[in-house]
């Protein structure tokens, strides 16, 4: 079950900044692998070309199931794995997902040298471990933490487009 907590949780909905475009802040709460794939599929269903997503949490906290679940929503395919040994993995749909996982790399990363700014022009970005390069490449950061064997909470600061509903739904 998804659950949004803004107000039992006294989430501050005033926005904030990154990458200079106001960001809406939200929590929600995963009860498993579906309910985490289902708010991945919500992201992806909005997703745009130039969308750069930083995600953030510890080991087995859900990064990648949150993953598959935005390229699905993003009209990709199902055979989404970390790219933990590739660095990036290229996932076409309505909006061609670039995945990158940033844990064997250096703490100051330059996602330029990996061809992110090349990536962005065409499709959409979404970093794991992303707390290992700038912030001034992401327009959406989602931290997970891990609440008990199968419940996470996400907070997401997402440019407006990603949490609104899509205009032809």
């Amino acid at each position: 079950m998804v659950r949004s907590s803004e107000s039992e949780a006294g989430l501050d909905t005033s926005t904030t900044e990154a990458a200079g475009a106001p960001l809406q802040p939200r929590r929600l709460l995963s009860r498993g692998p579906d309910d985490t794939a289902r708010i991945g599929w919500g992201i992806g269903a909005r997703l745009r070309p130039g969308d750069c997503l930083a995600l953030e949490g510890g080991l087995g906290s859900g990064k990648t199931t949150l993953t598959q679940g935005i390229v699905a929503g993003a009209g990709g395919g199902e055979d989404v794995r970390s790219p933990t040994f590739l660095l990036h993995a290229v996932h076409p749909g309505r909006v061609t997902v670039h995945h990158l996982d940033l844990y064997r790399l250096p703490q100051t990363a330059d996602l330029r040298a990996l061809g992110l700014d090349e990536f962005l022009e065409e499709g959409a970005a979404v970093v794991e471990w992303a707390e290992r390069t700038s912030r001034e490449w992401f327009n959406g950061v989602i931290r997970i933490a891990v609440l008990g064997p199968t419940d996470r909470e996400f907070r997401l600061s997402l440019p407006a487009h990603l949490v609104e509903p899509a205009p032809d739904a």
